[in-house]
């Protein structure tokens, strides 16, 4: 077993049509897709030289896309295939998996460009006192989830997608008896309003470095 904590970023291939469907309406397939693309860039320019945890990607459909590719050459990135026929049990697969070679597993995705190395080392610090930590997002889901011991029913009868992911995730890690930390509340990019939010932070971020 690695004696490092371990980040795994859940990610779609950029194919059109198949990422960012709810923002098709608004900014175009070609725009949509290009901005999967920028969200795995993203990822590997914030986890891709840390030292203190290691990082993998967790790839759907498979890890045969040239993005993917990509990032397994220039980052040294391990690519893994998300296995299941829903998010609960793609993640309950990956955090299963890696736990069972890591004493910390936490998985993020690919829309939540405030989740930063700073968070995901404030996440795993947080698993010494408690046995699950979240991230909870504005639109009633999270964007992390850290573990240091499985337990399947987490993830089980979650309605993915909905406002009550978390409500629910909550009471499963009250039935399942485990303890639980909540770190601050983000946002991700779900929305033609999020987008924006994303742009805007951008610019800021361009302002800044000048």
């Amino acid at each position: 077993m690695s004696a490092r904590p371990l980040l795994i970023i859940f990610a779609k291939a950029p194919v059109e049509g198949e990422v960012n469907t709810r923002l098709i309406p608004e900014l175009g397939v070609a725009t949509a897709t290009a901005l999967q693309q920028e969200m795995i860039e993203l990822r590997m320019r914030q986890f891709g030289a840390v030292e203190s945890f290691d990082v993998c990607l967790f790839c759907a459909p498979d890890t045969d896309h040239s993005c993917f590719q990509s990032c397994a050459r220039q980052h040294g990135i391990a690519l893994h295939t998300q296995q299941g026929e829903d998010l609960g049990v793609r993640m309950a697969d990956a955090m299963n998996r890696m736990l069972a070679r890591y004493p910390q597993v936490a998985i993020i995705g690919t829309d939540a460009p405030l989740v930063d190395e700073q968070v995901v080392t404030e996440a795993f610090a947080q698993l010494q006192d408690h046995d699950v930590v979240i991230k909870p997002a504005e639109d009633g889901g999270y964007v992390l989830i850290a573990m240091r011991k499985f337990n399947p029913v987490i993830f089980q009868t979650v309605s993915w997608g909905s406002e009550r992911v978390l409500v629910k995730t909550r009471a499963n890690i009250v039935a399942a008896g485990l303890t639980w930390q909540e770190l601050d509340v983000t946002w991700d990019i779900d929305n033609i309003e999020d987008y924006r939010r994303y742009r805007r932070l951008q610019q800021q971020s361009a302002e800044e470095e000048q």
